[in-house]
């Protein structure tokens, strides 16, 4: 029986006045929603055009996007395919990436923003150094990279170490750099 059968029949049995019958619905619906989760982490895997637009989609999955997911970094050799599922796996509540998007935060890296606010946003406070690390190396007058730090160490609910306080109060104009200190 093809997939979208499953799906209709299941549904359709999720109205039955058998209680069996709506709970074997909600099974074969469970086994049909991992079914969809697998293939959507396999397009995300293979399909390079259409990769950012699925990981922007992803979270509408939740848990069951997880282990397909964590499939998919295991196994990639591509950096990008693997960085970009390690933090779509933060945001689904997962670890498994995390070294990852740590090996990323370094300056000039390209995913280093990406990193750090996927590692701020799943609480991750040993991302906390590396960041601060960014923070003292990175050039000031790239304005999108300090924001990008800066946010990430708030959202850590971090102090920002005197020695990063000291680097950014060397940040023009006056008002970025109140901002960034505030």
């Amino acid at each position: 029986m093809e997939l979208s059968e499953n799906v209709e029949g299941a549904l359709a049995g999720l109205a039955s006045p058998d209680l069996a019958t709506r709970v074997g619905a909600v099974e074969t619906l469970a086994v049909c929603s991992s079914v969809i989760a697998e293939q959507v982490a396999a397009l995300f895997e293979a399909d390079e055009e259409a990769r950012f637009l699925i990981f922007e989609r992803l979270g509408r999955f939740g848990s069951l996007m997880v282990e397909p997911l964590e499939g998919v970094y295991r196994k990639a050799e591509d950096r990008s395919l693997r960085r970009m599922s390690a933090s779509a796996l933060t945001y689904l509540g997962s670890h498994a990436g995390v070294p990852s998007l740590m090996e990323a935060i370094a300056v000039g890296d390209p995913d280093l923003c990406m990193a750090a606010i996927s590692l701020s946003s799943a609480g991750v406070s040993e991302a906390v150094g590396p960041i601060e690390g960014a923070l003292l190396a990175c050039d000031l007058s790239d304005t999108r990279t300090l924001e990008c730090l800066v946010s990430s160490l708030r959202r850590l609910n971090h102090p920002m170490a005197e020695n990063v306080r000291l680097r950014l109060s060397e940040v023009e104009p006056n008002w970025l750099r109140d901002s960034l200190l505030g």
